[in-house]
């Protein structure tokens, strides 16, 4: 079982890295928040939950022990799997995660896809308590980054990673504004703000 990981990130994807210790490639599965906070042939230290079921083994990654300890919590709710874990924060922060907890908004919670409202409603319901002894702050940071697809089309995969379908993609994605995006990163984040705020 590893607790962390520390290396070079050989090249990353949307939804994972290739990290590189000791001559071996990991591959480690991340939110979009935490790709757009990951720079390539960069030293990294990575923390890793472990996902082991029957013949399925994934390496999960997070910056920070608290994002950890966030999914793990997340985990712990009936019908809450590693991709939906993953897709509610890829969708908000650790911080706006807590506050909706706290406050108890599961109609913003719900936005996230595939979650719903009885889903939303029960994580709220289960790690009400919890969360309140979880100290969780976050820290935005930009990267530019090169990208090897153009702009619109890494968009397009990491909403479909969310779990967005074509059509509601079709309407997110505003045409004309994302020409002026400078990077992917900027893209994912100002589009999982708008969305946040819908």
């Amino acid at each position: 079982m590893f607790e962390y990981l520390k290396g070079i990130v050989t090249y990353k994807k949307l939804d994972y890295i290739a990290l590189e210790v000791g001559g071996v490639g990991y591959r480690v599965y991340i939110s979009l928040r935490t790709y757009d906070k990951i720079e390539t042939n960069k030293e990294l230290k990575i923390y890793i939950f472990n996902f082991i079921k029957e013949d399925e083994y994934k390496l999960i990654g997070f910056l920070e022990e608290r994002e950890r300890n966030l999914f793990e919590m997340l985990l712990s709710v009936k019908g809450i799997g590693v991709s939906l874990a993953l897709s509610i924060m890829s969708s908000f922060d650790i911080d706006t995660i807590k506050g909706l907890i706290l406050k108890e908004d599961y109609i913003t919670l719900k936005n996230v896809p595939k979650l719903g409202e009885k889903k939303a409603q029960q994580i709220i319901l289960d790690l009400k308590t919890k969360i309140k002894k979880l100290d969780i702050t976050s820290s935005e940071t930009i990267l530019n980054i090169g990208v090897d697809y153009g702009i619109e089309e890494e968009l397009v995969m990491a909403l479909e990673g969310l779990g967005y379908s074509k059509k509601d993609i079709d309407k997110i994605i505003d045409k004309e504004k994302i020409k002026n995006y400078k990077n992917i990163q900027e893209a994912i984040k100002d589009t999982l703000k708008s969305l946040q705020v819908k």
